[in-house]
C-alpha cells in the first residue's frame, strides 16, 4: 500500500520565474519602443488627415508623469509638397494619467514653440501610396476652388473693326429658349388636338341642338300627348350626354388654359434673356466691362480663392473632429488577414470623452523673424472630441502678448457649438499692422503692393450654411510694373489725370489714336490707379458648405470702371451698339415665331375648346329648362 500522494503546489517557483522574465522583457520592450510607436502613430494619423507627410524628429513620452514632448514637427503642404504648412521646434503636452487608463486624453497644458509657416522642405512631402481617405478635406476644398468661375478683364477687343460674324445664333440664350418654347408649344398643341379629336364633341353637340330645337318647337296637344313621355326620355338621355361632355370639355379647357399660361410665361422671359445674349456676344469680342462688381472679381478672384481656401478647410475640419450631437464616429478597423472593416463608436455616458481639454490657458510661442513671431496666449474651454457629452460649446480666445515684428494687435475669438444636431460656429479674427500680400494684376501688367494694413475675418456657420467675410485695408499701397504707352506715342502728362474732363478727353484721344488700342487703354487705367494710396478689398463666401458663392468688392474695381468709362466710353459704346444690333437681328425671327405659335395655340386651340364648352353649357341650360316645362305640362313624374 502506497503512502498518501503529495499535493501539487499552487505556484511553481520555476513558472513564476519564467513569468517574471517575460513581464520584465515586455516592459523593457515597451519602454524602449514606446517613443518610436507614438512617433509613428502621430506621423501616420497626421498623414491620413492632411494628405501629405507629417514628420517628427523626436518624441519623448513620460508615462508616469503623463507628459509628451515632440520635437521637429513638419507638416507638408499637400498642394506644394516641397513646402511645409507648419513647422514647430518643440511641443510640450501634459496629460491627466487616470483617463489614459480608459484610453481617454485630458490635456492639462499645451505649449508650442518655434512655430513657422510656409518653410521649405529638404525632401518631398508627397505620399508614395496615399490612403484613398487621406487628404479628403483638401480635395473637397480644391474641387470647390476649381469650379469657381473667375471673370477676366480683357482689353484685347479694342482697336480695329468690330467683327460680329463670330456671333452664332445657336449660342444665344434667347434663340435656344425660343426654339425650346416653339417645340413645347407644338407638342402641347398636338396633345390638346388629339384629346379634342378623341372627345369628338361636334356630333354630340349637333345632335343635342337638334333635340333641343325639336323640344322647343313641340306644342303639347291632346292629339300628341302620347309623344311627350318619349320626348322627355330622349331629352334626359341627351342631358346626361351633355353633362358628361361638358365635364370633359371643362377638364380639357382647364388643361389648355394652364398650358397656355405656362407658354405665355415662357414668352415673357425673352426680355431678360436679351441681357444674357448681349453679355455672351460682348464676351466674344473681349470688350471691357464698365461694371465695378464685375471688375473687382476679375482683378482679385484668384487672390480671394487662395486666401479663402483655408477658411473652407478649417470649417470642414471642425466638423470632422468635433462631430455634432451623438454622431457615431467611423474609423478604419484593426488590420486583419481578411477585410479590415470599420470601427463605429457610438458616444454614450462616460466619465470622459476620448479627448477633452476642460479649461486651460495655452502658451504659444512662434519663433523666427517673420510677422507672426512672438508670444501668444490662448484660453480654451470645453474642447472635446464628443461635444454632446460635455454639453457646452468650445470657446477659444487668442491674444498676442509680445511681438518681435509683425502685427501691432491681434485678437481671435471663436465659439464652436457642436452640442446639438445643428452646428453653430462663429469666429472673429482681427490683425492690425499686419503685412498684407502683393497682388499681381495680370490684366494691367503690374503689381499692387498692399504693405502693412489691417485684416479681419468674420465667419458664421449654421448647419450646412456658411457665411465668411475677409477684409483687407491698406493706407500706403505702392505699385510696380504696369502698362506703358507704346514707343513713339505721346505719354499723358501729370496734369491730365482722371477727374479733369478736358485733360481726360485729351489723354483719351492721344491714347486711343484713330480707333483705340489695348496698350493705350491699359496705360491709361494703370496711370489712374497709381495715384490711389488707400485700398479696401473685401472677399466673401456665402451659401452651403459644398457650393458657397464667392463675391468680391473693392474700391479699385470702381476706380478701374471709372477710368475705362472715361478713356473708352465712346468706342466701347459704338462697339456695343453693333453687337446689340447683330444680336437683335439674329434673335428677332426666332422670338417672333415662338410668340406667334403661342398666340395661335391660345386663339385657335384654347378658343375653340372654350367655345365648344360654352356651347355645351348653353344647350344644357336650354334642355333643362324645356324638359322642366314639358314635364310640368304633361304632368310627368308629378
Amino acid at each position: 500500500m502506497n503512502g498518501p500522494e503529495k499535493k501539487g503546489r499552487v505556484i511553481r517557483t520555476s513558472g513564476l520565474g519564467v513569468f517574471a522574465l517575460v513581464a520584465v522583457a515586455a516592459g523593457l520592450l515597451w519602454w524602449m519602443f514606446l517613443d518610436e510607436g507614438v512617433r509613428r502613430g502621430i506621423e501616420e494619423t497626421g498623414a491620413s488627415v492632411v494628405g501629405a507627410r507629417v514628420d517628427l524628429a523626436h518624441v519623448d513620452v513620460r508615462a508616469s508623469d503623463g507628459s509628451i514632448r515632440l520635437e521637429g514637427l513638419q507638416v507638408a503642404n499637400p498642394d506644394a509638397p516641397m513646402t511645409n504648412l507648419i513647422e514647430a521646434e518643440e511641443i510640450s503636452v501634459d496629460l491627466l494619467v487616470p483617463p489614459l487608463l480608459e484610453k481617454k486624453v485630458v490635456v492639462e497644458s499645451f505649449v508650442m514653440r518655434g512655430v513657422r509657416f510656409g518653410t521649405p522642405r529638404e525632401v518631398s512631402g508627397a505620399l508614395e501610396n496615399p490612403d484613398p481617405e487621406s487628404g479628403a478635406l483638401w480635395r473637397q476644398v480644391n474641387s470647390w476652388a476649381d469650379q469657381v468661375q473667375i471673370p477676366t478683364l480683357s482689353l484685347e477687343g479694342l482697336g480695329g473693326t468690330v467683327d460680329v460674324a463670330g456671333i452664332d445664333a445657336d449660342s444665344l440664350p434667347t434663340v435656344r429658349h425660343a426654339r425650346a418654347l416653339t417645340a413645347a408649344t407644338d407638342s402641347m398643341r398636338s396633345a390638346w388636338e388629339e384629346r379634342a379629336r378623341s372627345l369628338d364633341p361636334r356630333p354630340r353637340l349637333d345632335s343635342a341642338r337638334a333635340l333641343v330645337e325639336r323640344l322647343e318647337s313641340f306644342r303639347l296637344t291632346p292629339l300628341n300627348a302620347l309623344q311627350a313621355p318619349g320626348l322627355v326620355r330622349s331629352g334626359q338621355g341627351t342631358l346626361s350626354t351633355l353633362t358628361t361632355l361638358e365635364d370633359d370639355l371643362a377638364a380639357l379647357d382647364g388643361s389648355v388654359k394652364e398650358g397656355v399660361a405656362s407658354l405665355q410665361s415662357g414668352a415673357g422671359a425673352f426680355s431678360g434673356l436679351r441681357a444674357e445674349d448681349f453679355a455672351y456676344a460682348r464676351g466674344l469680342l473681349h470688350l471691357p466691362s464698365f461694371d465695378a462688381p464685375e471688375i473687382s472679381p476679375a482683378l482679385f478672384g484668384s487672390t480671394a480663392v487662395l486666401w479663402l481656401k483655408p477658411v473652407m478647410y478649417w470649417a470642414r475640419t471642425a466638423e470632422r473632429f468635433l462631430p455634432p450631437g451623438l454622431d457615431p464616429r467611423q474609423r478604419p478597423g484593426p488590420k486583419r488577414a481578411r477585410a479590415e472593416g470599420t470601427t463605429v463608436a457610438f458616444p454614450g455616458k462616460a466619465t470622459y470623452p476620448s479627448f477633452l481639454l476642460q479649461e486651460g490657458e495655452v502658451g504659444l510661442e512662434i519663433g523666427g523673424s517673420g510677422a507672426g513671431a512672438g508670444a501668444y496666449t490662448a484660453h480654451v474651454r470645453g474642447l472635446s472630441s464628443a461635444p454632446s457629452l460635455v454639453n457646452r460649446p468650445v470657446e477659444i480666445s487668442v491674444a498676442r502678448d509680445g511681438a518681435r515684428v509683425g502685427p501691432v494687435g491681434l485678437s481671435l475669438d471663436a465659439v464652436l457649438d457642436h452640442t446639438g444636431e445643428t452646428i453653430r460656429d462663429s469666429v472673429a479674427l482681427r490683425m492690425d499692422g499686419v503685412s498684407l500680400p502683393a497682388i499681381e494684376l495680370g490684366a494691367l501688367g503690374g503689381t499692387l503692393h498692399l504693405g502693412d494694413g489691417s485684416s479681419t475675418l468674420q465667419l458664421a456657420r449654421v448647419g450646412e450654411n456658411i457665411r465668411a467675410r475677409m477684409r483687407w485695408t491698406a493706407n500706403a499701397v505702392t505699385w510696380s510694373g504696369g502698362a506703358t504707352p507704346p514707343s513713339g506715342a505721346p505719354a499723358p502728362s501729370p496734369d491730365t489725370l482722371p477727374g479733369d474732363p478736358a485733360g481726360v478727353a485729351g489723354v483719351a484721344g492721344g491714347l486711343l489714336g484713330e480707333s483705340g488700342s489695348p496698350e493705350w487703354a491699359r496705360a491709361f487705367v494703370w496711370r489712374s490707379l497709381t495715384g490711389i494710396r488707400n485700398v479696401e478689398l473685401e472677399m466673401s463666401l456665402e451659401g452651403t458648405l459644398d457650393q458657397p458663392r464667392l463675391s468680391i468688392s473693392s474700391n479699385l474695381g470702381e476706380a478701374v470702371a471709372r477710368s475705362l468709362q472715361e478713356a473708352l466710353g465712346e468706342e466701347v459704346a459704338a462697339a456695343e451698339a453693333r453687337v446689340r444690333a447683330e444680336v437683335e437681328r439674329q434673335a428677332r425671327p426666332h422670338v417672333e415665331n415662338a410668340r406667334s405659335r403661342v398666340e395661335a395655340a391660345r386663339t385657335e386651340v384654347a378658343g375653340r375648346i372654350d367655345s365648344q364648352r360654352q356651347e355645351a353649357e348653353a344647350l344644357r341650360t336650354r334642355l333643362e329648362s324645356r324638359l322642366e316645362e314639358l314635364m310640368r305640362q304633361a304632368r310627368i313624374g308629378g
